[in-house]
C-alpha cells in the first residue's frame, strides 16, 4: 500500500486514525501477467483495483484493431471508480508489465469514505488530478508537436512515478513500446522512434534498457511547454471547509421568511 499513500499523502495530511483505517479495509492480492487485460469493456465493474506493483494502462480499441491509450495506471493508483455505480465498463485495463493488483470491495470502501472526510476528499482531489490529466491528454493530441508530445508525457510519467515512490529520481523506468507510446499520443512507431533518436542527440533525454534519463527538466520542460499546475499537487487545506462555531448545518435560503416558515404566495 505505500505507493497508493504516497499518492495520497500528495493531495492532503492525513493522521494516523485514518491511515489506519486504510490499512484495516480488506484487500485480495492478484497478479497479471504483461498482456492480460484487468478489466475487459462492457463487463459489470464490482470491485475496485489499486496498482502495487508495475504499470497498466487504459485504452479503447475499434473494430478494426486501432488502440487508442487514454491514461496510463502507474504503482498507487487506484481504478475502476465506476465500480461505484455498477457501471459496465466502457474501456478496457490491461497490463504492460507483470502487474501487482490489490482488489478492494465497493461495499467496504464506500464505508472507509463514509467513515473519514478527510479520506474522502482525498480520493475526490485524486479525481479531479485524473480528469485533469484527461484534458492534458486532448490537448497534447490536437495542438502539440512530436517532439511536445512525447516530452511532455514523459516529464508527466516521471512526476507521477516520483511521486509514488517517494522520490525525485531524474530516471524514469519506461516499460513501454515504441507501439504504447504511439498508440498513446496519435503517432506513428515510425515517427516516435525518429523523434527519439533526435531528442537523444540534442542531449535532451537518454535510453538505456528500459530507462529513460532527463538530466534537464527545465529545458525540457520548456520546450514542451510543461508546467504541472494540471496535476493538482497542491495538498488541500481542510481547515477552510471546517464548520464555524457553534454551527452544525446551514439554514436555506427561503426568500427572506426564516426557516421557510412561510408558504410562497400564489401569483
Amino acid at each position: 500500500m505505500q505507493a497508493f499513500k504516497n499518492r495520497l499523502s500528495q493531495y492532503a495530511v492525513i493522521n494516523d486514525d485514518n491511515w489506519e483505517l486504510i490499512d484495516n479495509i480488506s484487500t485480495k492480492t492478484v497478479t497479471y501477467r504483461a498482456g492480460e487485460d484487468i478489466v475487459r469493456v462492457g463487463e459489470i465493474a464490482e470491485t475496485l483495483f489499486i496498482v502495487n506493483k508495475g504499470w497498466a494502462v487504459r485504452h479503447r480499441t475499434l473494430e478494426d484493431g486501432r488502440r487508442q491509450i487514454v491514461n496510463f495506471m502507474l504503482p498507487g493508483d487506484i481504478f475502476d471508480l465506476q465500480a461505484l455505480a455498477c457501471l459496465e465498463a466502457d474501456h478496457t485495463v490491461t497490463s504492460v508489465t507483470d502487474v501487482s493488483i490489490l482488489v478492494i470491495d465497493t461495499r467496504e470502501f464506500v464505508q472507509l469514505l463514509r467513515t473519514s472526510g478527510d479520506i474522502s476528499s482525498s480520493f475526490w482531489w485524486a479525481a479531479v488530478q485524473e480528469e485533469s490529466i484527461l484534458r492534458e491528454q486532448i490537448v497534447r493530441l490536437g495542438r502539440r508537436s512530436a517532439k511536445e508530445r512525447i516530452g511532455h508525457l514523459l516529464l508527466e510519467l516521471q512526476r507521477r512515478m516520483n511521486g509514488a515512490m517517494g522520490t525525485n529520481h531524474k530516471q524514469l523506468p519506461l516499460p513501454l513500446t515504441r507501439v504504447d507510446l504511439a498508440d498513446a499520443l496519435g503517432l506513428t512507431p515510425v515517427h516516435v522512434s525518429r523523434t527519439m533518436s533526435a531528442m537523444r542527440h540534442s542531449g535532451l533525454i537518454e535510453e538505456s534498457r528500459g530507462v529513460i534519463l532527463i538530466d534537464d527538466r527545465e529545458r525540457l520542460a520548456r520546450i514542451c511547454h510543461f508546467n504541472t499546475d494540471y496535476l493538482h499537487l497542491r495538498r488541500l487545506d481542510f481547515s477552510k471547509f471546517s464548520m464555524p462555531n457553534g454551527a452544525s448545518h446551514i439554514t436555506p435560503h427561503t426568500n427572506g421568511k426564516a426557516n421557510g416558515s412561510s408558504r410562497p404566495t400564489r401569483a
